[in-house]
């Protein structure tokens, strides 16, 4: 079956400073790149067959670094871009709920989270999009996809059928993995969310078959 590890990208500037990105072209900071060095050497030995990026600055440079010494290139797609915030990109999230017309997006799923934004359905649905394309190309590969935190909590969300308002009840941290089985059946399932820490544990047990 196909293994989909999601990664969001390493840690930058904009990230320490709680400051909305979208797909705005902030590159990772020194912490950033460790992230992303010591997630590159947890996979080390463990079988990676395709590594794909989401476009942005951030995710590149994450997923070139986790493709060093493997002879693989990372193959870089819109669908994986952050969702579009529109004009509170560069704003702190602090400044954007202290907006006189804010409102959660999380409770107005058909409109976007900001003006001139994206709703979460349309990120869902390049998710989807996406991931109905590597089940049919990686049927039984190991497949990286490092993406964004809204990205990847949508792509979640969609597998555990959680409704999207509660997209604010768990964290996606920066060059965390989610481990999602894509059964050519339909037994699909969540493996982890979130992963840091013990990733060694749990790539032995999910890979060693």
């Amino acid at each position: 079956m196909l293994k989909l590890l999601l990664v969001r990208h390493g840690e930058t500037d904009w990230n320490r400073d709680r400051r909305i990105m979208g797909r705005q072209e902030i590159g990772l900071n020194e912490t950033g790149r460790q992230q992303a060095l010591a997630l590159k050497e947890a996979l080390a030995r463990f079988p990676v067959d395709a590594v794909y990026s989401s476009s942005v600055c951030r995710a590149r440079e994450t997923a070139q670094i986790l493709v060093e010494d493997r002879g693989l290139t990372p193959r870089y797609d819109e669908r994986l871009v952050e969702i579009h915030y529109g004009e509170w990109v560069g704003r702190t999230f602090e400044e954007v709920r202290a907006l006189p017309d804010y409102t959660p997006y999380f409770t107005r799923l058909e409109t976007p989270v900001a003006p001139g934004g994206e709703t979460l359905y349309q990120v869902r649905d390049r998710a989807l999009d996406f991931i109905a394309q590597l089940r049919r190309e990686h049927p039984d590969q190991t497949v990286v996809a490092v993406s964004h935190a809204d990205w990847i909590k949508c792509a979640v969300m969609e597998f555990l059928k959680i409704p999207y308002e509660n997209i604010w009840k768990f964290r996606i941290d920066n060059v965390s993995v989610s481990l999602i089985e894509c059964d050519p059946l339909g037994w699909d399932r969540v493996v982890c969310v979130n992963q840091r820490g013990d990733l060694d544990r749990l790539f032995v047990t999910r890979f060693a078959f």
